[in-house]
């Protein structure tokens, strides 16, 4: 008969591997809408959202996302982007918490950082040069080390296309920005958020949804010094969908931490969505949308929306259901690789409330 201290391990063992999800935000502050989750080197997981009225805010869990500190204001935009894909993004590099949010009324995309862990904020600044760019309100961004890539949707041009800016410090300052990929038929899908990852090495990952041929698909670029500049495009997958119209699903993409080499990503064709490395074949994955994904030490954690809710996939496991009334996921992973964590919406959406659980 197993003892008492041994039948103590193994409940704490399973109460780690069932994770309880809690409530971000207090019912104080009800209408937050699109969270988006960064984990810095400590642990701390920043998280920011937005508000219909236009306010952007930041919370902050110090012990494992059991609970979340008030929210903090960040500031307000009018017609802020969110929803579909849009809202404030957030990344943490060179001590700095950055932030950035784009106004449909302004049309540019906009950055804040925190050096206190979002106790207090500066900002704005302006990333984009050409006056009102931004405006279709779709971006990403990603940090690593010292450095913040940021890429969004932009219509400088006349067509949709795929600009970014880079920070060497932090978001304290900004590169001029470059336009990452045109389209050869003029435009890019013009409703699809672009996705970004910085590889164990420096390198980044941009991933978008093309327009070209008559054909939705996603393609990646791989940049090898750090967003300078990036090399020859690629389409993923052997198979394509041809559509006149945007579907607005756009994946993310994500570096192994136990593999070397190429990203994995994960894209929506159709109703089925599918994981892919650049050069190779895609895996389905069953139908869904509006997929996330994380790397940790075990291997790739998936999310995403399917008929019976918000499911995740851990590595090597099958996909459980989370959230029945869950979506609009976003999955970030210590930089450890020891846990990733996912928050998501919940609820309806007169009445949405967000939350946040571990996943290991």
């Amino acid at each position: 008969m197993p003892s008492l201290r041994c039948l103590c391990f193994i409940l704490i063992l399973s109460l780690r591997a069932f994770a309880v999800s809690v409530e971000i935000v207090p019912p104080s502050l009800p209408g937050a809408l699109q969270p988006q989750v960064a984990v810095e080197a400590k642990g701390e997981i920043h998280v920011v959202f937005g508000q219909k009225d236009g306010a952007i805010y930041h919370t902050l869990s110090t012990d494992d996302a059991r609970t979340f500190r008030a929210p903090v204001k960040i500031g307000a935009l009018p017609k802020l982007a969110l929803g579909m894909h849009r809202g404030p993004r957030i990344a943490v590099a060179g001590g700095r918490v950055v932030v950035t949010a784009i106004s449909h009324e302004g049309g540019d995309l906009l950055a804040w950082t925190s050096a206190d862990s979002g106790v207090s904020w500066k900002g704005p600044a302006k990333v984009n040069t050409a006056p009102k760019s931004a405006r279709e309100g779709l971006h990403a961004m990603a940090g690593s080390g010292e450095r913040v890539a940021v890429a969004w949707l932009d219509l400088r041009n006349g067509g949709t296309e795929l600009w970014g800016a880079l920070s060497k410090n932090g978001g304290a300052s900004w590169e001029p920005d470059a336009r990452i990929y045109q389209s050869p038929d003029g435009s890019i899908c013009q409703c699809c958020a672009p996705s970004l990852a910085f590889g164990p090495g420096g390198e980044l990952a941009a991933m978008w949804r093309n327009s070209m041929g008559g054909a939705r698909d996603l393609y990646t670029a791989l940049s090898r010094d750090g967003g300078q500049t990036f090399g020859p495009t690629e389409k993923l997958g052997t198979g394509t969908w041809k559509l006149n119209a945007c579907p607005m699903d756009g994946g993310g993409i994500s570096f192994p931490r136990a593999e070397p080499g190429k990203p994995f990503t994960v894209w929506r064709r159709d109703s089925t969505l599918y994981r892919a490395r650049p050069s190779a074949p895609e895996e389905s994955l069953g139908e869904g949308r509006d997929a996330a994904i994380a790397s940790t030490s075990r291997g790739v954690v998936l999310a995403w929306q399917s008929k019976a809710g918000l499911l995740v996939r851990l590595p090597g496991e099958t996909p459980r259901l989370l959230d029945a009334k869950g979506g609009a996921a976003s999955l970030a992973a210590a930089p450890d690789g020891s846990f990733a964590v996912i928050v998501w919406e919940s609820g309806s959406k007169d009445a949405p409330v967000l939350k946040a659980e571990i996943v290991r």
